[in-house]
């Protein structure tokens, strides 16, 4: 197994769109749609995220990460992480962020404890409470927080992407039409 940063960006788009229907699943309305808009058009064009894949050697994708940075560039977070359908297990999951964080300042957040469970399984080891209940890992190589206070991760107004799509059906359409394209592009490249 061997952990890959997604450069290529038809590869990426791919790689995205498949994270964002395994996150979000087939019921979750436009949030998986929004997401794929917002990493697309703000997130990666700003460079501020990053896309890995953990795979097989002959290329199997076993599972995915998107990592944001935080508005100075100095750590990153994940933002989404799943293992595709049939593919990944959590083994494969744990073993992604666990390479990630030994070789990144990253960080993690969890809403209940079995997902700190999960992210101390990856040695993720300091942690932090955060906002509306939410524990916030750090990596090894994570800087402690400055009184107390981490950096803002760069994230995308999904409700103003929500707007957009109402006023400008045209864009909604777009954006459908790629994320269904680049769905397809997945299955001919996992």
């Amino acid at each position: 197994m061997k952990v890959v940063h997604v450069k290529n960006p038809e590869i990426r788009e791919a790689c995205l769109a498949k994270l964002c229907a395994s996150v979000y699943g087939q019921e979750a309305g436009l949030a998986p749609l929004v997401t794929f808009a917002g990493t697309q058009g703000v997130l990666f064009e700003q460079e501020a995220a990053r896309l890995f894949a953990l795979t097989e050697d002959d290329g199997t994708v076993l599972c995915l990460a998107l990592i944001s940075s935080d508005v100075d560039g100095g750590t990153m977070e994940v933002g989404m992480l799943s293992t595709p359908e049939g593919k990944g297990d959590t083994r494969h999951s744990r073993h992604l962020v666990k390479t990630l964080a030994e070789k990144a300042p990253l960080r993690v957040t969890a809403a209940d404890e079995a997902g700190e469970a999960f992210f101390r399984r990856c040695g993720i080891e300091r942690w932090v409470d955060g906002e509306g209940g939410l524990r916030i890992g750090l990596g090894p190589l994570h800087p402690t927080p400055v009184n107390g206070v981490l950096p803002s991760v760069v994230r995308f107004n999904g409700d103003g992407i929500v707007r957009t799509f109402k006023q400008e059906p045209e864009t909604f359409e777009a954006y459908k039409s790629r994320f269904v394209a680049a769905l397809e592009r997945y299955s001919n490249i996992a």
